[in-house]
């Protein structure tokens, strides 16, 4: 059984990684690179045709992509389909704004990651990602 002082002393510690977690966040969420991807999606929320055409594409890729994982076999109706659901959504400037700017982010925070891995002397990706 752990001591009054131990259980403290995670307590603590806890609190202390918490309150860490937490501005380092907030510190993430201030980047420039952050910044233009919020703005970018809010642009793209803030226009309902284009929400519902950045949706109706996610929903589509990731169900036909479920059905061909599972061995079905896509008809040509639905191949098409996607195709001109997929070409309007990549000739959408809003929908271009915000994907160019989550591109930054992931850059961003794989040097981020990288930075810890030296900082902690292990692979925080990984074991982040684990």
């Amino acid at each position: 059984m752990q001591s009054v002082a131990a259980v403290e002393d995670k307590l603590m510690l806890s609190q202390e990684l918490e309150q860490a977690a937490r501005i380092f966040g907030r510190s993430l969420r201030q980047h420039k690179a952050v910044q233009r991807y919020l703005e970018a999606q809010a642009r793209l929320d803030a226009d309902p045709s284009v929400r519902d055409l950045d949706e109706r594409f996610r929903t589509l890729y990731q169900e036909l992509g479920d059905r061909q994982r599972a061995g079905e076999r896509l008809t040509p109706h639905e191949l098409n389909e996607f195709y001109a659901l997929r070409s309007q959504v990549q000739e959408n400037q809003l929908i271009a704004d915000r994907d160019n700017a989550l591109n930054e982010v992931k850059e961003y925070f794989i040097v981020v990651g990288l930075q810890f891995n030296q900082a902690l002397g292990i692979d925080f990706v990984t074991l982040a990602t684990s």
